[in-house]
């Protein structure tokens, strides 16, 4: 008896043990459908980091798993499969491929829709374009990515802003800082970040590791939801969010790059430089002085032996002026090699069933190319959001943001321009001087007047921008075919900046005494701002299937308001640098203010009928009002209409089917309004001016600045876009291809009207006069596929080209050259045509030594012939070369030579990942761009620091066939065939190498992710552009970067 209950004892407890035993050791393989082995398959248990791999074979082991656990099986270009474990120990897996193109969802305005749906024209990019990348903001991500979304950097500084446009031109409008020249603008698009509109500013303030999606809404149909704000596209940036039911997630990204100008002049030394002056004076008809050769000895003297002594020379007959001689290279003493940047950011994510949450804070610094009192950017980001589902009817979401900058550099004063166009320029000074006097000089260790003195002495100035954001969105759903939803958000900006100009004493050209130009009196000014954008959006979603019929649709209201206001202060005469504070001065003081609102309030509407996922109809209709217009004009109605036709899906292309996933075409019409334009250009009114420093009777006079005359009429700025295209997908999504034709045509463009006398005394009203047409074309390719031995590899394209012509502009009647006219492209270059350089036998010379060209006389160009300018080529056969009128109807011997807005961007993109390896190839660039390089820097000549490029290239008597003319600076401003230059470039624009440390590694220090990553940037170009310039700059300004970073990502 006893036996049989010790059995029965011993039953039961191996019975209980199994029952509650927790883990169980799991192994298996996993294969495709054609029975071939998956290599690098990743099997994570749900809701944990605990996971693996599949080895060369497809197997997979998995030493501890809860018994009532499940396994996730994914793999790109598969479906995801989730499998309980249900205490098996062996688990065989087949993966299924997954035509992820037809499937894919893509954020369109207030909603989504199937890709495969889709009947505008809309791109979409996901987090993996900008994650891990090598670079400081989100526009440089994105340059090259998305066709015909064009990304403009116009420097690389720590605080610049790349601007973003969509397919070309978009309107008529004055050039910046100017009153009376206009251009073609190529206006942004709108910008919504998670419901509310932002600005590039803000855009490239945020944190590129908190994005998850972008989408470009490119055509009139796509955005046409959005109204007058959306004329010229829409970007929708939709932030990371939680996920449902999974475990917290932690993940550390640390980034640290290194910059280095991707082109720094080479610029002339101090001897060359002056020997090049004599020269150019000699080929030039004058006579090198005494005084100038005593110059060249002097710089010679010094390069041979650089001691301060030998710096400066007296000048002639005088004890205290004198002349500097010394020679320095401005780049190579104030620029660094490399500049650090570091990244650092940490999110944490996760979920339960009916709660999932967002949190990320993200820290960046960079630093500028200075070595002296260089620029720095600190940049602070915290973005959390959490999602609830409060009930099975009512759900809320909740985002906050805050992106903070600061950035401080050194002031530099408006007549020395920009730093490093500055180290080209006046040669005397920047070229010549030391950045101190010595100990043993007349006037001891005291600052010149070269520009690394200005950028060493104290100004300063600091700028801090500030903007969060305030997001709740409740959803109430009443079916689930049906719901209302509500976005209501609140965007409060900060900007504050301080200018600091202490007094500087500094040495230019004598001993006997120190100037203080451009900085006397001392100053200090401050500058606050502050705006307020509320933003309401309220509608309700429709979906529903009536047999083969689905109809969908979207109805509701939207309200903006936007509140600014402006402050500042200025006071001369800071009592102690200490403390340069408005109050701590004795000087004279200005103060000036400034307050604006307006706000907007449409109602829209969107349409969607398909059947059978066959013929598909789309129309979307807004109802825009803007306080911007008179109360008679201020309202206005803009629809669109689109229509797909999936030829796929029809029964005479059954036979394709095995091969042809998708082939779409579609077609789009619509009308958008553009309410971006001055507020209150309406109303009369009237300034307030700053300060008068007249005083009358004892009084300090007052002012006002007139009014100007006003049309109360003005009314929308209207965009018409009519847009075709074509979609197919083969071979179970492994080619994906799109390809967009569109036309665009701009009507009641804002413009100066009909001329008037200037004795009139007020500018002439705007009026709705100026059109303007664009047309483009865009292409997008990706392949992607995986080989038997498990390398997986995608290659992508884009392609796009625009051009933008002017139809009407009333502000140029007589068609002059100088400004925009009827007819004229976007780009125009008019020029002269190149004939050769000039030659000695080219000329006859008198007895006093005077050259006379021989053949169409080229005076009326250029006052002064001589060997070594440029013959040009007597178009109209007048026997003289001549501006004409400068009219398109009589331009002379002038005619359009090329064009300098590029035809074609490009991106070409490439990945391939083995095993725990991944490598991203991106080459970026542009094609068929003319450009006529006008700084001077480039051209040589006295009055810069010229470069050796130039210089060895000249023409001079010893080298008549030169590739250039004399080195002298005298055509940076003829416009001519033989010197525009190919603006075309292939730059390798990323470059990343990436590994991630196996699972069995990591799952023993309790870790879920390890990825290492080296990566470059702007690694390389090829380009005809002359070296002094980067292809995609070609200025003097700021330069943009080369980088090479590390990358560490870790998860926990």
């Amino acid at each position: 008896m006893k036996s049989k209950i010790l059995i029965m004892l011993m039953g039961f407890f191996l019975f209980s043990h199994q029952m509650f035993a927790q883990d169980v050791s799991i192994s298996g393989n996993v294969k495709d459908e054609k029975g071939e082995a998956l290599i690098g398959v990743t099997i994570q248990v749900k809701g944990t980091t605990t996971g693996n791999i599949t080895d060369v074979d497809g197997n997979y082991t998995l030493p501890t798993v809860p018994t009532n656990a499940e396994l996730v099986f994914s793999y790109m270009g598969y479906q995801t499969q989730t499998i309980p474990v249900k205490g098996k120990t062996i688990i065989n897996v087949t993966m299924k491929e997954d035509s992820q193109a037809l499937e894919e969802v893509v954020i369109v305005g207030f909603g989504t829709q199937k890709k495969v749906n889709l009947t505008g024209a809309v791109a979409s990019v996901g987090a993996e374009v900008l994650e891990n990348k090598p670079v400081a903001n989100v526009g440089q991500a994105l340059q090259g990515v998305v066709p015909n979304l064009n990304v403009s950097a116009t420097n690389a500084s720590p605080n610049a802003t790349p601007s973003f446009n969509v397919r070309g031109g978009t309107s008529i409008g004055l050039k910046e800082n100017k009153t009376d020249e206009w251009e073609v603008k190529t206006g942004s698009p709108l910008i919504v970040v998670d419901g509310i509109q932002v600005d590039a500013d803000y855009l490239n303030m945020m944190n590129p590791s908190d994005i998850e999606n972008i989408s470009v809404l490119k055509d009139a149909s796509a955005s046409a939801i959005y109204g007058a704000r959306a004329t010229y596209g829409v970007m929708l940036i939709t932030t990371k969010s939680g996920k449902n039911d999974t475990k917290a997630t932690v993940t550390y990204n640390l980034n640290v790059q290194w910059n280095t100008p991707s082109h720094t002049p080479d610029i002339l030394d101090s001897y060359t430089h002056q020997l090049a002056s004599n020269r150019q004076t000699e080929m030039t008809g004058g006579t090198v002085t005494p005084w100038m050769e005593t110059l060249l000895a002097a710089k010679k003297k010094y390069m041979e032996n650089p001691t301060p002594e030998n710096a400066w020379i007296y000048n002639e007959g005088s004890t205290s002026a004198m002349t500097w001689v010394a020679n320095m290279n401005p780049y190579e003493i104030g620029v660094k090699d490399w500049t650090p940047l570091q990244r650092h950011n940490i999110s944490i994510s996760g979920g339960s069933a009916k709660t999932r949450y967002y949190i990320s804070l993200g820290y960046q610094r960079q630093e500028g190319m200075y070595k002296i009192n260089t620029d720095i950017q600190n940049r602070y980001n915290i973005n959390m959001s959490i999602n609830s589902k409060i009930t099975d009817w009512f759900d809320i979401a909740s985002k906050i943001s805050f992106n903070s900058s600061n950035y401080n550099e050194p002031y530099m004063n408006p007549q020395k321009g920009s730093v490093w166009a500055a180290m080209k320029n006046e040669p005397n000074r920047n070229l010549n001087m030391p950045i101190m006097t010595s100990p043993n000089d007349p006037i001891p260790n005291t600052y010149t007047d070269n520009i690394l003195g200005w950028l060493a002495y104290g100004a300063t100035q600091q700028t801090k921008n500030t903007s969060t954001v305030f997001n709740v969105t409740p959803t109430i759903t009443f079916c689930p075919e049906f719901n209302v939803k509500a976005e209501l958000s609140y965007r409060p900006t900060e900007y504050f900046q301080k200018r600091f100009i202490p007094l500087r004493n500094y040495v230019v050209d004598s001993w006997a005494s120190t100037v203080n130009t451009h900085t006397n009196p001392s100053s200090v000014r401050e500058e606050s701002r502050h705006s307020d954008y509320y933003t309401i959006n309220a509608y309700a979603t429709f979906n529903k299937v009536f047999g083969q019929h689905n109809v969908s649709a979207v109805a509701g209201f939207n309200q903006e308001w936007y509140k600014f206001r402006k402050t500042w202060g200025e006071a001369e005469d800071v009592i102690t640098n200490d403390l340069p504070t408005l109050g701590m001065t004795n000087g004279a003081q200005y103060t000036g203010d400034n307050f604006e609102h307006w706000a907007i309030r449409g109602a829209f509407v969107r349409a969607n009928y398909d059947y059978a996922g066959r013929y598909l109809f789309e129309f979307s209709g807004r109802y825009d009002g803007t306080s911007r217009f008179g109360k008679n004009s201020r309202f206005k109605f803009f629809p669109s209409f689109s229509a797909g036709w999936r030829l796929s899906e029809e029964k005479f292309m059954e036979n394709t089917r095995s091969w042809l996933d998708n082939l779409k075409i579609r077609g789009s019409w619509g009308s958008l309004g553009n309410q971006d334009v001055a507020n209150y250009a309406y109303i009369a009114s009237y300034g307030a001016a700053n300060y008068i420093s007249w005083v009358m009777n004892g009084e300090q006079n007052k002012g006002m600045s007139p009014t100007s005359l006003i049309a109360t009429d003005l009314t929308w700025e209207t965009a018409k876009t009519l847009d075709f295209g074509l979609d197919f997908t083969v071979l179970n999504g492994k080619l994906d291809a799109s390809f967009d034709w569109y036309t665009r045509r701009t009507v009641d463009i804002l413009m100066n009207g009909t001329k008037l006398p200037a004795v009139l005394g007020a500018t002439v009203p705007k009026r709705n006069t100026g059109e303007l047409k664009t047309n483009g074309w865009e292409l997008s390719f990706k392949w992607k596929d995986q080989l038997s031995n498990g390398i997986r590899y995608d290659i992508g394209l884009v392609l796009s080209d625009y051009q933008s012509e002017v139809i009407k502009f009333s502000g140029n009647p007589n068609k002059l050259l100088s400004s925009l006219y009827d007819g004229m492209k976007m780009g125009e270059i008019w020029g002269y045509e190149t004939v050769g350089i000039l030659q000695e036998s080219d000329f006859t010379v008198d007895e006093n030594g005077k050259y006379t060209l021989i053949g169409p006389s080229q005076t009326k160009i250029q006052s002064t012939i001589y060997p070594g300018d440029v013959r040009y080529a007597d178009l109209d056969g007048d026997g003289e070369i001549t501006k004409g009128d400068e009219t398109v109807d009589n331009p002379g011997d002038r005619k359009i030579i090329g064009n300098s807005t590029p035809r074609f961007h490009y991106g070409i993109t490439g990945n391939i990942s083995w095993k725990n390896f991944d490598l991203n190839i991106f080459f970026q660039g542009i094609a068929k761009r003319d450009v006529w390089i006008s700084d001077n820097v480039f051209w040589g000549g006295s009055g810069t620091a010229g470069n050796w490029e130039m210089y060895n290239n000249s023409w001079t008597p010893e080298h008549t066939d030169a590739k250039y003319p004399m080195y002298a600076g005298r055509i940076s401003s003829i416009q001519q065939t033989g010197y525009l230059f190919n603006g075309a470039y292939l730059r390798l624009k990323t470059l990343a190498l990436g590994y991630t440390l196996p699972r069995e590694w990591t799952n023993k220090v309790k870790l879920s992710t390890v990825r290492l990553s080296l990566s470059g940037y702007n690694l390389f170009e090829i380009s005809q552009i002359p070296d002094l310039y980067d292809p995609d700059q070609i200025s003097s300004s700021y330069p943009m970067m080369r980088s090479v970073a590390f990358g560490l990502q870790v998860g926990f």
